[in-house]
C-alpha cells in the first residue's frame, strides 16, 4: 500500500483564539491533486497557511513524508514544499528573473551565489509557467497575472515534491488559467508533483483535480471525487444558490452551472 505523502489528522488551527479549522483529517498520496472547495471564509487560505508550516496547529498534526511540519526548519520545509500565494508581495524593482531566483534560496551557500544547475532550474521555472518574456521586466511594471504568473516559477524554482496553491488563477485571463493548470496537471503526471489547491471555480477545479475537498465554516464535509463531490444536493445549500449539473458531453468532469430561474 502507497503511503501518504501529506497527511493531515484532526487539525485544528485558532486565529487570536478564534477557531478557524476544526478537525479537519485528510490525506494526499504523491502524484496527486486535490482541490479544496468552500465559499469565502471557509478557511480554505487557512489551511494552505498551516499545511506549509507558517500557522501551528492548535490540535492535531500536518505530517509532509512521515515529519511534523512543524518541528521542521525553515530551510527544511522549503525543500519540501512550495507555495503560490493568492496575496502578492513582490520587489517593484526586481526583474521577473530576480523574482523566480528567490525560489533557490534554501539550496544556495551562505554567499548566495547561483550555480549553473540553479540558474538552469530559474530558466525551467519560467519556461513551464509560460512567464520567460517577463525575465527581464521589473515587477512594478507587470500586471497582477503577470505576477501570479512570476509566483508560480519562483515556486517552481524550488524543485519542491509538494505545491501549495491559494486561488493560483486570480488575476489571469482565460487563457493563462487554462495554461496553468495544465502545466500544473502535466506536472503532476510526469514528474510525481503532489498538489493542493484551493480555488473558488467549480468548474476549473473539477477539471483538473483528481480528489475535492469541500471545507465550510473550518469543517472538511465531504471528501472525494469530482463526481462525488460536484453534485446540486451537496453544493447548493454550501452556496445558497439553486444549482444544477449538466453532463460535458464529452464523457469528462460534471459541469455545474446556477439554475435558471
Amino acid at each position: 500500500m502507497e503511503t501518504s505523502i501529506i497527511q493531515v489528522q484532526n487539525l485544528s488551527v485558532e486565529l487570536g483564539n478564534q477557531p478557524i479549522l476544526r478537525e479537519v483529517t485528510f490525506s494526499v498520496q504523491r502524484g496527486e491533486i486535490l482541490g479544496i472547495l468552500g465559499p469565502n471564509g471557509a478557511g480554505k487560505t487557512t489551511l494552505i497557511r498551516a499545511l506549509s508550516g507558517i500557522l501551528p496547529p492548535a490540535k492535531g498534526r500536518v505530517e509532509v513524508m512521515g515529519r511534523a511540519v512543524h518541528r521542521l526548519s525553515e530551510s527544511e520545509r522549503a525543500r519540501l514544499i512550495a507555495v503560490v500565494p493568492q496575496a502578492r508581495h513582490l520587489p517593484p524593482m526586481f526583474t521577473g528573473r530576480e523574482v523566480v531566483q528567490l525560489g533557490r534560496t534554501p539550496y544556495l551557500n551562505w554567499l548566495g551565489n547561483l550555480s549553473a544547475y540553479d540558474r538552469n532550474c530559474v530558466q525551467r521555472a519560467l519556461e513551464r509557467a509560460s512567464a520567460v518574456e517577463l525575465a527581464e521586466r521589473q515587477v512594478g511594471e507587470l500586471s497582477g497575472g503577470e505576477q501570479q504568473r512570476l509566483l508560480l516559477a519562483r515556486a517552481l524554482a524550488q524543485e519542491t515534491p509538494i505545491l501549495l496553491m491559494d486561488e493560483p488563477t486570480t488575476h489571469l485571463d482565460l487563457h493563462y488559467q487554462i495554461s496553468l493548470l495544465e502545466s500544473v496537471r502535466h506536472l503532476v503526471d510526469t514528474e510525481g508533483l503532489t498538489v493542493i489547491m484551493a480555488l473558488h471555480d467549480l468548474n476549473l477545479i473539477g477539471r483538473y483535480a483528481d480528489r475535492l475537498g469541500l471545507l465550510v465554516e473550518g469543517r472538511l464535509i465531504a471528501l472525494g471525487t469530482p463526481e462525488e463531490i460536484l453534485t446540486p444536493d451537496l453544493l447548493s445549500p454550501v452556496y445558497r444558490v439553486p444549482l444544477q449539473r449538466l453532463s460535458s458531453g464529452d464523457g469528462g468532469r460534471p459541469i455545474i452551472l446556477p439554475t435558471v430561474l
